[in-house]
C-alpha cells in the first residue's frame, strides 16, 4: 500500500477508512521522497502494526544505516503523537524491511544477488540498533 493511502483526505467520510481494514499490519513503502512522509502514522491505531519499507529494492547502493534508524524514530514519533503513547511503545508497532520484493517487476531489477544479501544484511543491522537482543 502507498504510504499516503493509509490516511487520505479525499475519502468521503462514508467511505471505509484504511486504518479501519480488518488486518493487522501494513506493508507500507517508504524507499523514496515520492512515498511522503510519515504524517499519516498518526493515524495508525494502537493494535495495528506498520512495516516501513525504508530500504530500497531498485539499487544496488545501500542505504545510511543511522539515517535510516533516524526516519524510523521519525516514524515512531508520529505513531506516539496519534496515539498519545511513549516513543518506546510506539516503537513496537514498527518493523523495518525492503521497500519491495527483489523483482517488483517482469524484469527485475538491478540488484544481483550480493546486493540483496547486503541490503538484508542493513536491515537486520538496523532491527538491531532499534530493537537489541529481539528476533
Amino acid at each position: 500500500m502507498c504510504s499516503l493511502s493509509l490516511y487520505s483526505t479525499s475519502l468521503n467520510e462514508t467511505d471505509p477508512q484504511p486504518q479501519d481494514l480488518n488486518v493487522d499490519t501494513y506493508y507500507l513503502e517508504y524507499d523514496t521522497p515520492r512515498a511522503g512522509g510519515f504524517e499519516p502514522l498518526a493515524h495508525l491505531p494502537k493494535n495495528k502494526n506498520v512495516v516501513l519499507g525504508v530500504i530500497t529494492s531498485k539499487f544496488p547502493a545501500l542505504e545510511d544505516k543511522n539515517e535510516m534508524i533516524s526516519r524510523v524514530n521519525q516514524a515512531a514519533d508520529f505513531i506516539a503523537k496519534g496515539t498519545g503513547q511513549p516513543k518506546e511503545e510506539a516503537l513496537q508497532q514498527i518493523s523495518v524491511s525492503p521497500q519491495c520484493g527483489f523483482a517488483s517487476h517482469a524484469e527485475g531489477n538491478s540488484l544481483g544477488y550480493e546486493d540483496m544479501r547486503k541490503k538484508l544484511e542493513l536491515v537486520r543491522a538496523i532491527a538491531d540498533a532499534i530493537w537489541p537482543g529481539q528476533e
